[in-house]
């Protein structure tokens, strides 16, 4: 039995960068690649980036663009949970551009450990 659409992805690869006043910082992220069904499935198998959105005006952080998202993903959904923002992971449909931005509840930098991004579709 093959499961063409029905593959999920926990995007390798993922590089982060953090915007501060003078220094950034690297923050674990937890990668991977997971898939159902026939193999080949993925949409994006090198995986993307994510770049926090710093504002300076409080020196928050509100959201992150995740950008190198292959046009194939186009239709999916992806997912993605910053460790420091209650509640569950913020989903966006995929629109085939190369970059997307997810917002959520306004957060300090320093709270920040983690980000995972995975697409599924």
């Amino acid at each position: 039995m093959h499961f063409n659409r029905t593959a999920v992805a926990i995007v390798a690869g993922i590089a982060v960068s953090t915007a501060g006043f003078a220094s950034a910082s690297v923050l674990q992220i937890d990668g991977g690649t997971i898939q159902y069904g026939e193999s080949g499935v993925t949409c994006d198998a090198d995986g993307v980036k994510a770049n926090w959105g710093l504002e300076t005006s409080d020196n928050t952080v509100r959201s992150v663009r995740v950008s190198g998202i292959d046009p194939d993903c186009a239709g999916a959904d992806m997912f993605v949970k910053v460790d420091a923002v209650p509640g569950d992971a913020k989903k966006v449909t995929l629109t085939g551009a190369e970059s997307q931005g997810v917002s959520f509840a306004s957060v300090d930098p320093a709270d920040i450990n983690s980000v995972k991004v995975w697409i599924e579709g």
